[in-house]
C-alpha cells in the first residue's frame, strides 16, 4: 500500500470518529444482542483472527440466524487461549461484537485479519504479568475472557484506539510501546498508557 493511500485510509478512518460517538438505538429485548444503547449489528457477523507467533488462524461466521454459533465460538476460544499455559477460557461473544463493530466503523471488510497478541489469561499468567509489567492489571478482564489485545496491520493502532474509545462498548486503549490496542467488555473507560 502506498504512503498516499495509507494517508487517505487514515483520514477516512479518523473522519468516522465523531460519528461513532453519536450512534444509539432503542432497547433490543434480545438476550444475545448488544446492550440497548448501542447501534444494531448485521444479522451475519464474520471475524478473521490470527495469532502471528503460532500462525494459527480462525475465519468464522460467529453470529447468524439470530444467535451466536457455538462451534464458531469454540474456535475463537481456542485461538484466544492462554498462550503460556494452554488453558482455554470462554471468550465473551460481546468482545467479538466490539471487534466486529470496530472494523465496520473503520470501513474495513469483515475479512480483515485481526492479529491477536493476548486473549484469555489464567490467574497464574496474569499474576506473572502484573509482577513483570506495570501496564498489566491485577483484576484484568483477560481473566474473564472479556478482553483482547490486537493489531490490525492495515490501520495505525492509535487510530483504532481512538475509534474504540468513542464506541461505548467497554474499555479501550492504545499502547504505543508495543503498538497494540486493547478492548474489553468492562465499563466504558480508558487509561494512560506507555
Amino acid at each position: 500500500m502506498s504512503l498516499l493511500s495509507r494517508r487517505a485510509l487514515l483520514l477516512s478512518v479518523l473522519s468516522l470518529v465523531p460519528l461513532a460517538a453519536c450512534s444509539t438505538r432503542p432497547p433490543a429485548g434480545e438476550e444475545d444482542g448488544p446492550p440497548p444503547d448501542l447501534p444494531p449489528l448485521p444479522d451475519v457477523r464474520r471475524i478473521v483472527l490470527s495469532h502471528p507467533k503460532s500462525r494459527e488462524r480462525v475465519d468464522v461466521i460467529y453470529f447468524h440466524s439470530g444467535a451466536y454459533d457455538p462451534r464458531a465460538l469454540q474456535q475463537i476460544d481456542q485461538l484466544l487461549r492462554d498462550r503460556r499455559t494452554g488453558q482455554v477460557g470462554r471468550i465473551d461473544p460481546l468482545l467479538m461484537d466490539f471487534m466486529f463493530d470496530l472494523l465496520q466503523r473503520t470501513g474495513l471488510p469483515p475479512t480483515t485479519v485481526v492479529e491477536v497478541t493476548d486473549g484469555f489469561r489464567s490467574p497464574g499468567t496474569n499474576a506473572d504479568l502484573v509482577r513483570d509489567n506495570a501496564n498489566a492489571a491485577r483484576e484484568s478482564y483477560h481473566l474473564q475472557g472479556r478482553a483482547m489485545d490486537f493489531k490490525v496491520p492495515l490501520l495505525p493502532g492509535a487510530a483504532l484506539g481512538e475509534i474504540a474509545k468513542t464506541m461505548q462498548r467497554g474499555g479501550a486503549a492504545y499502547y504505543p510501546s508495543t503498538g497494540h490496542t486493547h478492548i474489553d467488555t468492562g465499563p466504558n473507560r480508558t487509561w494512560k498508557t506507555r
